[in-house]
This record gives structure tokens, C-alpha cells and sequence, in this order.
């Protein structure tokens, strides 16, 4: 006998081996009992979840020789039925049957009684696949068919079909199976089929099956060819191309630490293992989401796709800001998933914008026609942070101590003293004050390169301070962004992330972030933070007024405070 695919093998004979679906088998069995049978119904929802098998099984129940409702599968019609030939039940794919012609030969048929059971049962598989002129050739028959006739029309993509259709129709939506009930059908199959599997193995084939008992099934067959009788995860991960949870959390501890060289060889390797990059972002979204919700709660029963110690370990390596500014990247990613050609591409291009690599400084205007003159690319004076790359050598007592711009900065330790003074909470929302464009190019002008420099060289002694529970929040906030345009009076700051901008801006919070800063810059200033976009804005700006000749004078500009 040849071989039979664990999906036909296993498909259920009876409602009680149905997998999922509760209400809809709750909703056709009192249907039967009390024989309220419809003359036409409609079974929507994803591939794999138990469409043909369930209009099958009502087929039977209809149809078994004890009676409306009984599925005994010993009797001739439900044996029929089982094998695919009973001469009553009828199914047709649409997919190849999609025309007018068709349509009017089964029209034709209709009007024969049934050849040896109760009714004559139509199974319409992919019936969205039909034409126009074929539904409207389908419409009165399907209407007001003989009262021996059912219809049971199948579809994944309801939508496509006529309102006329769907309003002649008892409509059952299928909905994708949990993994719990996925989980306990791959472990009845193994266990009829004598073999062993991991839990890991058995939950990575239960994601990817995506709530499809079908794909389920057919994957378990897959990895039975590849690996025998006992299934390990990486025999999963090797047959799928699949990333493991532990080069996942890598991957991100890389990004983290702005390894760039690790960071593209792992993609490397990802591309030469064929891995589905468009799935690998939906799992890092799980992971990221389900590490969130923990440091949120701390409640495991909360983390619906990864294991507990895989959320606990990215917990305790990355903080609240992080994990959203990954989340925010990772989503844009998955929606353009949708559209791009090169999904390798978009995904490596998403990665450098993760390590924070993306230039804001390539920007050239172009100027209109009316100005009749050579566009000239210029140096403008909007520097790029300075990359804290090298900590500042042997400095020994600074603490408040003023930058002097005219000398190189002086090579002593700097000791940072945690305040005595409290610190309120750092607010994660608030009102927030704004800049116009106009103000940050005025500061622009009169930015001061050196002492901005000298700053950044300073930034790190900010590391000190993480761990004092009053500055710390502040002093962790400080360091995810870098010094940008510094004057007498104000100080902005460059972010990669539009969130750590936004707490840095909050009202609530610019006491404390000040304190911090005086301890580096020697004075109080009015403090301010840009994201990477409006950073890029604000060069495009510059360079316009520029290629204009409409930059405003530095010898007409007051270095003010801002506010």
C-alpha cells in the first residue's frame, strides 16, 4: 500500500476528533439533532483549519444509514463518504471548475434525486475562484435547490465572493486553531506513530504551523523524513532554516552593543541558510513584546510566544526605551515586508538603522530653476556627534569644573560624586516644550565646535552614575543620546530613537538631566533633544537658506536662553 501524508491519515472521522472549532461543531450538531438542515452554507476562514473536513463530516452525519446525526463510519455510505466515492456527495474544485459551463452541467445534475442515501450533498472547495457570470449561472439553483440538496461551499477568501452568494448561505467562520489544541494533536500523532519528540521541537512546529492543523501535520511529516524517530529542535531549525532562540537573543546583544561586523554576519549567515527573514522579524517582535510585557508584570503565564528564560534574559539586558525603540524599527520592517522586491535587502538596510549607522549628513539641496546660479556643495557647520569611542584618559578631580575652549581639555580623572539632593522619578510622559526649526539653525550658526567636542569627550563619565538609585535614570537617558549643538546658553542633543528624545524633552524631567549636565559643562543651560529625523530636517533647512543666501548673520544673533 502506498503511503499515506499524516493529514489524510489523521483527518478526523467524527466531530469529537475535531480539532478546534468548538462552536461551530456545538452549532452543527444541534442542527442535526433537532434536523434543521439549511439548503446551503458557507465555511470561511484560514487554510488548514478544518473546512472540508467538517463539511465532510456533516456530509456523513446527513447520510448514515442510522440515522440524521449518527457517524458510526462501519456503514456503507459513511465507508463511501471516508474513501471519496460516494456517488451522493459531490466535491467539486473550483479552481479548476471555475466557469459558466460547469456551473450549468451541475445545474443540470442538481434535479436528480440521490442514488442511494438521503441527500445530495455539493462540497464547493476554493469556490472564490469562480467567475461572475458562474456565480450569477449558480444563484437560483443555490437559492431554492430540491429539498434533497445541500450545499456546503468552501472558500479561505469570503470577500471575493458575490453579496448575493453570501446572503443565500448559513455563514460558519473558521478561526486558526490554538496552539494548546495544535500542541495535543502532534502529540496523539506521534504517539500512534511510535516516536519521540522534545517539547522545544514539538513548539517550533506548532509556530510554524501558523494555527493550522493541515500545515501542522505536514510539517511533523517533513521533519519525520529528515530526522527519524527522534526529533530534536535543531532538527527543526536545520530542516527550516530556522534562527534558534539563543542566536536571536545574540543577534539583538550584538545590535546592542553596536557590533556592526557580528551583527552582518550573522545576517550572511542567515542569507546562505535560505532563513524567511519576513518570519525571523515576526519571532524578534514576539520575543521583544513578550520580554516587555515580563518587565512589566513579571507574570510568565503573560508570555504567549517565547519561553520564559528567553524573555528574562533580553529583561535583564535591555531597558523599557530599548525594547520599544526595537519594537517601533521592527514593525516598520514587517510592513514593508509587503511590498519590497529585496526583502534581504530592506532587512539588512533595517539592521544598520538598529546599530544606528544611518547618516543624516548626506542630504543635498537641489535648488530651483528660477535661482540661475551653480549649486555649490558646502561643509555646513551642523556637525555629526562626535562617536564616544575612547574615554577620556587619566582625569582625576573635575567635577563642575568650565570647559576652556582655547586649550586642549585638561587630562585629569573625572570623579563624579552622586548628588545628596533627591531626585524625583523620571517621567516616561508629560508636557514637553518645543523648538522651532528656525531657533535650532540660529543655534546652529553659533554652535561651538570646540567646546562641543570637548563635551563629548566627557559624555562617558556619565557611567559612574547608572547605578545611584536617584541619578541613575538620568544619567542612563543622558547616554542613548550625544551632544550636537552646544552655545553659552543652550544644548541640544542628538537621539537615535524618537522615544528617548521625547523623555529627554518632558518639562518634569530637565531639572534633574540638568544637574547631571552642569557636573560635565561647568554651567546651566537650557537643554533639549532631537531625534535622527528631525536632525535630517533640520540639515535640509540649513542648506536651503544656505544655497539662498537667507542663513541669518552670527553678529544679529543673541545666544538666549530658549526657555
Amino acid at each position: 500500500m502506498s503511503y499515506l501524508a499524516l493529514y489524510r491519515k489523521y483527518r478526523s472521522k467524527n466531530f469529537d476528533e475535531l480539532v478546534g472549532q468548538e462552536a461551530i461543531k456545538r452549532t452543527l450538531e444541534n442542527s442535526l439533532k433537532i434536523q434543521k438542515i439549511s439548503h446551503a452554507y458557507l465555511f470561511s476562514g484560514p487554510r488548514g483549519t478544518g473546512k472540508t473536513s467538517v463539511a465532510r463530516l456533516f456530509a456523513k452525519a446527513l447520510n448514515c444509514e442510522k440515522g440524521i446525526g449518527h457517524i458510526c463510519n462501519d456503514c456503507p455510505s459513511c465507508n463511501a463518504i471516508n474513501e471519496g466515492s460516494h456517488p451522493d456527495v459531490i466535491e467539486i474544485d473550483a479552481a479548476s471548475n471555475s466557469g459558466v459551463d460547469e456551473v450549468r452541467e451541475l445545474i443540470e445534475k442538481v434535479k436528480y434525486a440521490p442514488i442511494q442515501s438521503r441527500y445530495k450533498i455539493y462540497i464547493i472547495d476554493e469556490v472564490h475562484m469562480m467567475t461572475n457570470s458562474a456565480f450569477n449561472a449558480l444563484l437560483k439553483t443555490l437559492e431554492e435547490p430540491p429539498s434533497y440538496v445541500v450545499f456546503i461551499l468552501c472558500t479561505t477568501e469570503p470577500y471575493k465572493l458575490l453579496p448575493t452568494i453570501l446572503s443565500r448561505c448559513q455563514r460558519y467562520e473558521f478561526k486558526k486553531i490554538t496552539d494548546a489544541e495544535l500542541k495535543k494533536l502532534i502529540v496523539r500523532v506521534l504517539s500512534e506513530e511510535n516516536i519521540t519528540a522534545t517539547n522545544d521541537a514539538i513548539n517550533l512546529i506548532v509556530e510554524l504551523a501558523n494555527g493550522g492543523a493541515r500545515d501542522s501535520l505536514s510539517i511533523l511529516d517533513q521533519v519525520i523524513s529528515y530526522a527519524g524517530s527522534n526529533i530534536e529542535e535543531s532538527d527543526v531549525i536545520k530542516m527550516f532554516g530556522l534562527v534558534s532562540s539563543q542566536d536571536k537573543i545574540r543577534l539583538l546583544e550584538d545590535i546592542k552593543d553596536k557590533n556592526t561586523l557580528k551583527v552582518l554576519k550573522s545576517f550572511d549567515e542567515m542569507v546562505q541558510k535560505n532563513t524567511d527573514l519576513s518570519r525571523l522579524v515576526n519571532e524578534l517582535l514576539n520575543l521583544l513584546k513578550d520580554s516587555l510585557v515580563y518587565l512589566k508584570t513579571r507574570d510568565k503565564n503573560l508570555i504567549t510566544s517565547s519561553k520564559e528564560d528567553d524573555a528574562k534574559e533580553i529583561m535583564l539586558k535591555f531597558d523599557e526605551s530599548e525594547l520599544m525603540n526595537y519594537i517601533e524599527q521592527l514593525l516598520k520592517c514587517q510592513n514593508e515586508f509587503k511590498t519590497t522586491s529585496d526583502p534581504n535587502f530592506l532587512f539588512e538596510i533595517y539592521l544598520l538603522k538598529l546599530l544606528g549607522l544611518e547618516t543624516t549628513s548626506t542630504t543635498q539641496y537641489v535648488a530651483p530653476k528660477e535661482v540661475a546660479r551653480e549649486v555649490k556643495t558646502q561643509e555646513i557647520p551642523v556637525q555629526k556627534p562626535i562617536e564616544n569611542s575612547e574615554k577620556p584618559a587619566n582625569l582625576n578631580s573635575f567635577v563642575e569644573k568650565p570647559i576652556e575652549t582655547k586649550k586642549e581639555d585638561p587630562q585629569v580623572d573625572i570623579k563624579l560624586k552622586p548628588s545628596t539632593s533627591e531626585f524625583a522619578p523620571l517621567s516616561v510622559d508629560g508636557d514637553i516644550r518645543q523648538i522651532t526649526i528656525d531657533e535650532l539653525i540660529k543655534l546652529t550658526i553659533i554652535s561651538n565646535k570646540d567646546e562641543r567636542k570637548v563635551l563629548t569627550n566627557r559624555w562617558l563619565a556619565l557611567e559612574q552614575l547608572i547605578n545611584d538609585p536617584n541619578e541613575g535614570p538620568y544619567a542612563s537617558l543622558l547616554l542613548d543620546s550625544k551632544p550636537y549643538i552646544v552655545t553659552n546658553s543652550n544644548l541640544i542633543l542628538i537621539c537615535d530613537y524618537k522615544n528617548t528624545a521625547k523623555k529627554i524633552n518632558i518639562i518634569s524631567n530637565q531639572e534633574g538631566l540638568n544637574k547631571l549636565v552642569k557636573k560635565l559643562l561647568g554651567r546651566k543651560v537650557c537643554l533639549y533633544a532631537l531625534n535622527r529625523d528631525e536632525s535630517t530636517e533640520l540639515i535640509k533647512k540649513y542648506r536651503n537658506l544656505q544655497e539662498l543666501n537667507h542663513l541669518p548673520k552670527k553678529s544679529d544673533i543673541e545666544d538666549t536662553k530658549l526657555f
